[in-house]
């Protein structure tokens, strides 16, 4: 039987964070908890715990509600988390968020669009460049090179430029994590559900919305 915390992870998944590019462990955060998951078993390891006070250095802010994360694929040991305009990069090797975070969207990604600024929805990263990710807000995307701090494409409506997604899946994607094994694979969540998204063939692939509960077992 869950309790009512475990079972907001299967009503919506607010972020994840891989817990290094070339693993297969990824944390997935919800409100003020996060559950450790292993994608390559399919399972939940450990958790919920409270981020405040396992994810050293974070400010107070970002203990609830983040709204999205991304990992850096040319540096495997950072990873990003965003709430509302801010940041903060976080250390996956040192478990600790790094010194003089957080700092605003708009000093540190200065190239994306305003409304980008203030706020991410969901992000992930692209399959064969490891600079470049996939940014979300609202409606719309763009495609940007971290590495380089350039905004590379958009922003564009998702509708009509991710194939296949339900409409519901258009607007406000609450989180993205990556497939286990095939970097060309990616989730995408929305409330309490997901689909997967095949980067290479750009559309989603059969079978999808799926629900979150009974294909995602956070928990034993």
């Amino acid at each position: 039987m869950t309790t009512d915390v475990q079972e907001s992870f299967y009503r919506r998944i607010d972020a994840v964070l891989r817990s290094r590019n070339d693993g297969h462990i990824a944390w997935f955060l919800k409100d003020r908890q996060y559950v450790r998951y292993d994608l390559k078993a399919d399972k939940g390891v450990s958790g919920p715990k409270e981020i405040a006070g396992n994810w050293p250095g974070l400010p107070d802010s970002f203990t609830r509600s983040v709204d999205a994360a991304l990992n850096r694929r040319d540096k495997p040991t950072v990873g990003y988390l965003f709430k509302d305009d801010q940041y903060v990069r976080y250390d996956l090797e040192a478990d600790a968020t790094a010194p003089g975070y957080p700092k605003s969207i708009a000093d540190g990604w200065a190239a994306l669009p305003a409304p980008f600024k203030l706020g991410i929805d969901a992000a992930v990263n692209h399959q064969s460049d490891p600079e470049i990710a996939w940014l979300f807000k609202d409606d719309q995307y763009v495609r940007y090179n971290v590495a380089q701090d350039k905004l590379l494409a958009g922003p564009k409506p998702i509708k009509g430029n991710w194939q296949g997604l339900p409409d519901s899946f258009t607007r406000r994607i609450d989180a993205a994590a990556p497939h286990a094994t095939n970097p060309t694979k990616v989730y995408l969540f929305k409330d309490d559900q997901y689909v997967r998204y095949d980067l290479q063939a750009d559309h989603t692939d059969p079978g999808y919305p799926k629900a979150i509960r009974g294909n995602w077992p956070f928990f034993d």
